[in-house]
């Protein structure tokens, strides 16, 4: 569960540094920064929520058999894309709520996960497996703690 912890924090990094750039192109380019902020804030604020679902969602997963496992990540998977649609309508329908900024935050869900590896590294160095000799060892010991245990 630390790791979660970690790659929680590289994802929250990654995403806030994404949401700053996007809010600061906005200021300068948007005609009405309110609404194009509030977007910004409810698909930043989504995206948050929708990755902590994610991670609780694989986490569950590993206590069902595979094919269990399998079904209940499709279903998870299916209810983030209906939450993603329905965090969307407001910003088609309310005004006050700029529809692309909105898109934009919820991008930050891929975004944060694409920048996360960079803080990762950094916040987390000798956490953060980035080479395949390493990753052979670390799978090395892993496999080894399997077989102590049988």
């Amino acid at each position: 569960m630390e790791l979660v912890k970690k790659t929680f924090v590289g994802f929250l990094c990654g995403l806030l540094v994404y949401a700053l750039m996007v809010e600061l192109m906005g200021v300068f380019f948007s005609g009405d920064i309110i609404s194009y902020s509030l977007g910004l804030l409810i698909g930043v604020v989504a995206a948050i929520l929708l990755f902590t679902h994610m991670a609780w969602t694989l986490d569950k997963a590993l206590d069902y058999p595979e094919a269990g496992a399998t079904k209940y990540v499709r279903t998870q998977t299916f209810l983030r894309l209906l939450a993603m649609v329905i965090v969307m309508l407001p910003g088609l329908v309310i005004e006050k709520i700029q529809f692309i900024s909105l898109v934009l935050g919820l991008l930050g869900l891929k975004i944060g996960a694409l920048i996360a590896p960079f803080f990762l590294r950094r916040l987390y160095p000798d956490d953060f497996v980035t080479d395949e000799e390493t990753l052979s060892r670390v799978l090395e010991d892993d496999e080894d703690k399997e077989d102590d245990d049988n």
